[in-house]
């Protein structure tokens, strides 16, 4: 039986265009795209049609793009395919994942949450790695409609979570980038201590 949100997310990358031509990457990696050592290993998580993950991996960076929806999964491979890029997939409920300990030097999450990955990310990515992270925040002067308020951060949490990390960037703001929609977000850049 597939997992109730694939079918959702099925849905909509196979008849609603606007999720299935997601090409550009996210702002917030290309805006420090500096801070990245030349090659290594990125992890995509909850990654869609993987936009960020492809330009990583035109620049030579291996990919590993995992997502929930085969169908964003398929359109995704097909890009891979005609340009023979290092980019691998798997299909994966990223709930409560299982992730290997220091083997990432970089892990991009992008308008997904799940809290048990906040630890999961802290031991997987490697010494010195650097973790993008971008999402919606709980904003009370707004009421959230057509929201589940567990895919939103508190204020400030995101933060706390990453404490003792080296912290390069972050804001939480209200923008637009998201779908055109008025949306207040959190945006961080973080390093792994040494």
């Amino acid at each position: 039986m597939p997992h109730p949100d694939a079918l959702i997310w099925d849905d909509r990358y196979s008849n609603d265009k606007r999720w299935r031509n997601l090409r550009s990457p996210r702002n917030l990696l290309t805006t420090h795209q500096n801070l990245l050592p030349r090659n290594g290993l990125v992890l995509d998580a909850a990654c869609g049609t993987t936009p960020t993950g492809l330009h990583l991996a035109r620049q030579g960076w291996q990919v590993i793009a995992l997502d929930v929806s085969n169908a964003a999964l398929r359109i995704a491979q097909s890009e891979v395919k005609k340009e023979a890029l290092p980019v691998s997939f798997a299909l994966m409920d990223l709930e409560n994942p299982w992730l290997p300990s220091n083997r990432f030097d970089v892990i991009l999450n992008f308008y997904y949450l799940s809290r048990p990955l906040l630890s999961t990310y802290r031991t997987s990515i490697k010494r010195g790695g650097l973790l993008f992270f971008e999402t919606f925040v709980r904003d009370a002067s707004v009421s959230e409609v057509n929201g589940n308020p567990h895919h939103f951060l508190e204020p400030q949490e995101l933060k706390a979570s990453f404490a003792d990390w080296s912290i390069i960037h972050y804001e939480e703001m209200h923008s637009t980038e998201h779908r055109n929609k008025a949306r207040h977000v959190v945006k961080m850049v973080a390093r792994k201590p040494d």
